[in-house]
């Protein structure tokens, strides 16, 4: 688990070879760009984040939102802090709590 974890969290946080979502003219680049700029999105725009999403390689993240789209802030949310700690670029591929 906790490799799927560490791949899916190097998909969205350091994509390789993939290009940005553009929103406002600003290229949102990663899921801490997006998560960053939330605010901003609409419900209506939650199916096109979701395709971006899967795209970058996060299928489970975009069925997600697929199915409630109404929550898809919370669910990017969610995922950001649950992926978060399985990134290189915050410190390992560890989670941040290890179970005894």
């Amino acid at each position: 688990m906790a490799n799927e974890m560490s791949r899916i969290a190097e998909r969205l946080f350091n994509p390789k070879d993939k290009k940005p979502y553009i929103f406002n003219g600003k290229p949102l680049r990663n899921l801490k760009d997006l998560k960053d700029y939330l605010v901003a999105f609409k419900e209506e725009e939650a199916f096109w984040v979701a395709s971006w999403l899967e795209y970058l390689g996060d299928k489970e993240l975009a069925r997600r939102i697929r199915h409630r789209p109404h929550d898809f802030k919370d669910i990017i949310i969610g995922r950001y802090r649950e992926l978060k700690p399985y990134s290189s670029l915050y410190g390992g591929k560890e989670p941040l709590l290890k179970k005894p």
